[in-house]
């Protein structure tokens, strides 16, 4: 496996792609296994070194044939991401996942994105083009498919004034709503709490206005768009872990658009591929809890 998969052949997106990768990171780790990384780097690229600290570079040995590569964190755990994965699958576009993990991320991952998040992902067809943040990956991937593969979607429709108005809620998400979330989560003083609910439920009415102008059942009508992927891997975590956390649910009598939403994006294909079982959820999130994680600053508590 170690000999052949340097050669990057083509895998499609699977289970199995992603635990062989997994594997050989955690073999890379063993002694055993250095005098032959170090033979294959001299041979596959002679001015860099495959061996670098968190195992197998994922970017060498590309080709113009080669699908995309998406790079994640395990087990679907990371909303940022999830919105790419769900973009890629909605469009239907060919591509690999790797999955990164560690802290901090490998020495290779540091040098196609130097902030070592994710989601990044790399365009072997586009002179290996490597585009980082999911806002951003998800409208390349956009225009991508339109003007480059020539496929039609619904995403980011070409109208200006949707265009706009995908992208100010986008942004309501990204610098009001998502902080409410998760400080509402995270606090632990329970005499806030209903300050913090109230705040949340404010940030929501946006989308809930949203739906009720445009009739649904998604935010601008009939059809999926960036601005409904931009949000949902985050409205899933608020009706899994705020349940579980704080025992809040959504009250149908606030939102039942939203909800009514909620239920027709669980249906989509590309959300049940990206989004991570409620167990999961919990026990990723219960890390978060116990440790009062800051959440890149989405998270206000003083």
């Amino acid at each position: 496996v170690l000999c052949y998969l340097p050669t990057r052949t083509k895998m499609k997106n699977s289970a199995v792609a992603a635990a062989i990768l997994t594997t050989i990171a955690l073999c890379e780790q063993c002694l055993c296994f250095t005098p032959r990384l170090s033979s294959m780097s001299s041979s596959t690229s002679p001015t860099s070194s495959t061996l670098l600290r968190g195992g197998y570079d994922a970017t060498i040995g590309t080709d113009p044939n080669l699908p995309i590569q998406f790079f994640t964190l395990p087990n679907h755990g990371c909303p940022y991401a999830a919105r790419t994965h769900m973009t890629l699958l909605e469009l239907g576009l060919d591509f690999d996942i790797i999955e990164i993990s560690g802290r901090p991320k490998p020495d290779w991952y540091l040098k196609i994105n130097p902030r070592g998040k994710v989601p990044t992902i790399r365009i072997p067809a586009c002179n290996n083009e490597v585009v980082y943040e999911s806002a951003i990956c998800n409208e390349f991937l956009c225009d991508y498919a339109t003007n480059t593969l020539k496929i039609s979607h619904t995403l980011m429709p070409e109208d200006p004034v949707t265009r706009a108005r995908i992208r100010l809620l986008n942004d309501h998400c990204d610098n009001t709503y998502t902080k409410t979330q998760f400080t509402f989560l995270m606090n632990k003083d329970e005499a806030k709490d209903d300050e913090l609910r109230q705040e949340m439920e404010d940030a929501l009415e946006i989308y809930e206005e949203a739906i009720g102008e445009s009739g649904g059942p998604y935010f601008f009508g009939g059809d999926i768009t960036l601005s409904d992927i931009h949000i949902y891997p985050f409205i899933v975590r608020l009706i899994v872990t705020l349940k579980y956390f704080k025992g809040y649910v959504l009250p149908q009598n606030k939102f039942p658009k939203l909800l009514d939403w909620f239920d027709a994006c669980s249906k989509c294909e590309c959300v049940k591929e990206s989004t991570p079982t409620e167990e999961k959820m919990i026990e990723i999130y219960k890390m978060f809890v116990d440790a009062d994680y800051a959440f890149g600053g989405l998270n206000q508590n003083k």
